[in-house]
């Protein structure tokens, strides 16, 4: 179906919803809105509260996002319970610009603004708490690490971040904040879910909130994914099945007194894949995946006077990855890292209207292993160069937040970076906001952002000599500048933006010539490098309308064109040929009394595979619910059809880039499961 078609088609289920939730409220008794004054309350409060969400993504104080000096989304609670989002992944990839990608190897692999990452997604920096985690030895983050009914809000910050947060933080960072118990001193949530293609769930969560500044919050999750077959023909052109899922198992707790607060998050996922060492059944392809991490927080934070405030935060962060390099499963590779660090936070105020923020950051990462093992001998294979690699990095930065009047604001602050490998980096950013009354802000922003190369790009290598680290590598760079508008009007919501990036030094593998310690040459192996620099433009739409009297919708668009200036030569391989030029994704969400619906629909472009196009596809997903009370229990059941239209969804495989033009993204399937829920 061409494009044209499928946008008019999604526009046209959701007037005609639009329209008969209308029709329908117009015609309910009137006994259900007989405290007319109540209700109009009611629907201005679903904005005025999401307005009013305390944000803590784009500044060391929580700001709102009209405040903050910084274009930020969030994804709060109860857009979560409206529109039953499975997972954090498939709440995020509604947002523009943001997108969750996967390749033959790897799944998860959160994107922003089109800047595609090789199997790892180490281009965002996702956090817990404001607690960041990313692995030691190829740098990736994990969305859903957390289960989705953990969850209290997704903040999400697109663009240049490392000022604030140094490394990782190349295009944009991620805050999962954790369910509150605010409005009652205890809480708990059970769940649990059935569905076809061998999908189950079970989890709980508990919430306490005591008067003495005490809070707990504990979870522990278990879901058993979809599976999905798929007929594959690998690079040896042999055939076979591949059984493509994503299994979870995480535990987080929480603990909060006074000034001090404590994360622990433990989890291990199992996904199925397209590739082992390669892309061959003989190399692994189609055996499972595992991640596993811990992660361990503490974080103090304390107001000396009302001029000083201080925060310091610990963490320290566990991961594991475990995948197969035979068809029969014998020899697997181990990846083992960790990284310990920390963080200092101070903000001075001057004056009413001057303050300046000074900190620093250490993070020590190491690589303990990257072991090939035979398990029936208890052989190990190879090292990979990857045992007891480390690198430090630390950094200092400091900003100045001027107000000189109510309607105008200006940040504008440095990080300096001493990395034991390559050195130093200054990344700068600087933000003007107008704010033309509570409801309407104008932002220009402009930032600079940078990624220290992962221990697998500076050291990996195969003992077969056919992949090379770099140690010369130096940090891929970003500038980049943002012009938004937010606004909101009676039950509408508004956040507009527009960029321009310019991206150098995009680390990535090429075929070249290495020289060995002993002189000798190896001619056309694979090798990390630091490739040219390329450039995009963007524009980023949100837009909400909130009224429960009626219904709440949701409509995001991005578009985004990017040159092909880091093409590689001899090849007509670069960045932005894989990256459709435009997303759209929509929701509506009604509610009758006990009953309610919501349907979300995704549409994604037409793109360029390796070797021929991809089709654009829409998919959509429907949620039916009905919510009762006994005593002090409040249920929900909730039956969901994913993929209504049962639409083949793909992507580009991007990284290999030899027999195989594309991979299906996980859900390419119709599918249907039933949720049973209890609040307590």
């Amino acid at each position: 179906m061409p494009s044209l078609i499928k946008i008019i088609t999604l526009y046209f289920i959701a007037s005609i919803v639009i329209f008969y939730t209308h029709l329908s409220y117009t015609q309910e008794n009137a006994s259900m809105w007989e405290d007319v004054e109540w209700q109009n309350e009611l629907c201005f409060l679903r904005l005025e509260n999401f307005l009013d969400l305390e944000l803590n993504i784009a500044s060391t104080q929580a700001e709102t996002s009209l405040q903050a000096p910084s274009t930020v989304t969030v994804i709060d609670r109860q857009m979560i319970e409206e529109y039953n989002f499975p997972s954090i992944a498939s709440a995020v990839e509604t947002l523009a610009g943001v997108q969750v990608y996967r390749t033959a190897f790897k799944q998860q692999v959160t994107t922003v603004r089109g800047v595609l990452q090789d199997h790892y997604a180490n281009k965002v920096l996702v956090m817990i708490n404001n607690v960041p985690s990313w692995h030691a030895i190829t740098g990736e983050s994990n969305l859903d690490r957390v289960s989705i009914h953990d969850v209290e809000r997704i903040e999400v910050l697109r663009g240049a971040a490392s000022v604030i947060y140094g490394s990782q933080a190349y295009v944009g960072a991620i805050n999962i904040i954790l369910r509150q118990s605010e409005s009652q001193p205890k809480a708990g949530k059970f769940h649990t879910s059935i569905g076809n293609k061998g999908a189950h769930s079970v989890g709980t969560h508990y919430r306490y909130q005591a008067e003495n500044g005490l809070s707990l919050f504990a979870a522990i999750n278990e879901e058993r994914g979809k599976r999905y077959r798929s007929d594959f023909t690998d690079e040896e052109g042999i055939k076979g099945i591949i059984d493509d899922y994503q299994d979870r198992l995480n535990t987080t707790v929480s603990l909060d007194y006074q000034e001090h607060s404590f994360l622990l998050n433990a989890f291990q996922n199992d996904e199925g894949n397209f590739e082992g060492a390669t892309q061959k059944f003989s190399a692994g392809a189609g055996n499972n995946h595992d991640i596993d991490g811990i992660l361990f927080g503490y974080t103090f934070s304390h107001h000396w006077n009302k001029q000083y405030y201080t925060q310091l935060q610990l963490f320290y962060d566990w991961n594991e990855r475990n995948f197969s390099r035979s068809a029969d499963d014998d020899i697997r590779a181990n990846v083992l890292g960790q990284r310990i660090g920390g963080n200092i936070r101070n903000i001075i105020s001057l004056s009413d209207d001057l303050e300046i923020e000074i900190g620093g950051d250490y993070d020590l990462r190491k690589s303990h292993e990257y072991k090939n093992v035979q398990f029936s001998s208890n052989t190990i294979l190879a090292e990979n160069n990857l045992s007891n690699k480390s690198v430090s990095e630390y950094s200092g930065y400091a900003q100045l937040d001027w107000k000189p009047s109510p309607a105008w604001r200006a940040v504008l602050g440095s990080r300096f970076t001493q990395n034991e490998l390559f050195g130093e980096n200054i990344s700068s950013r600087g933000s003007l906001v107008y704010t033309i009354n509570e409801k309407n802000a104008i932002k220009f922003i402009a930032g600079q952002s940078f990624r220290a190369p992962s221990l697998f790009e500076l050291y990996f290598i195969t003992p077969s000599q056919t992949i090379f680290g770099n140690e010369n590598l130096q940090p891929e760079t970003a500038d980049t500048f943002e012009l938004g508008y937010q606004h909101a009007r009676g039950y509408f919501y508004l956040q507009a933006l527009t960029y321009y990036s310019i991206y150098k030094n995009k680390i990535y593998r090429i075929k070249g010539d290495v020289t060995l310690d002993d002189r000798t040459t190896l001619n056309n192996v694979n090798v990390y490098t630091n490739g040219n620099a390329f450039h995009a433009k963007g524009l980023e739409l949100e837009l909400k309308y909130l009224n429960p009297k009626v219904a709440n919708l949701f409509l995001n668009f991005d578009y985004v064109y990017g040159d092909d200036g880091d093409k590689l030569p001899g090849t007509d391989h670069y960045n932005f040929k894989y990256v459709p030029d435009f997303t759209v994704s929509a929701g509506i969400y009604k509610n009758w009394k006990d009953f309610n619906i919501s349907l979300i629909g995704n549409y994604v472009d037409t793109t360029k595979g390796t070797n021929e196009k991809i089709d654009d596809y829409l998919s959509m997903d429907l949620n039916f619910a009905y919510q009762h009370k006994y005593r002090a229990l409040q249920f929900k059941h909730v039956l969901s059809i994913n993929n209504v239209s049962d639409t083949l969804v793909t992507m580009p495989e991007y990284v290999r880039r030899k027999a195989l033009n594309e991979v299906p993204l996980t859900g390419y399937e119709r599918s249907i499961s039933y949720s049973f829920i209890v609040n307590f």
